[in-house]
């Protein structure tokens, strides 16, 4: 089960990020190349040992497998299509209440602060 979990997660992103790296590679230098992959390594790594250290709490606090694969179903969908990403959507601005995209760090009406929700683990 931990195999299917990091098959789904880190491996539909690996792949991604993998040909979109290939693709950069005609025209990006090769020493940035070698450390983005690099980089890119390290985070997988960072992020295989996080599911291994959470599935092994799971299953001591008597979580099963067949659960795990439906709570990861329904993160899936929780943006509406399954699709094996996690696609954050816009966000309701404080100031003004317009929606505001999420690639602006300001309201594009009001100039507010966007405050988004971070992830508990940092950048992964």
């Amino acid at each position: 089960m931990l195999e299917f979990v990091l098959g789904y997660t880190a491996g539909q992103k690996t792949a991604s990020r993998a040909a979109s790296l290939a693709r950069a590679a005609a025209v990006a230098d090769g020493t940035t190349l070698t450390h983005r992959i690099e980089d890119l390594d390290e985070r997988i790594d960072e992020v295989a040992m996080i599911l291994r250290g959470m599935w092994a709490l799971l299953e001591e606090g008597g979580v099963t497998a067949e659960q795990l694969k439906a709570k990861i179903e329904e993160i899936d969908l929780a943006d509406g299509v399954a699709d094996g990403k996690v696609t954050r959507g816009p966000v309701d601005c404080p100031g003004c209440d317009s929606k505001i995209p999420t690639d602006l760090s300001k309201c594009q009406y009001c100039g507010a602060e966007v405050v988004r929700d971070e992830h508990p683990l940092g950048h992964l």
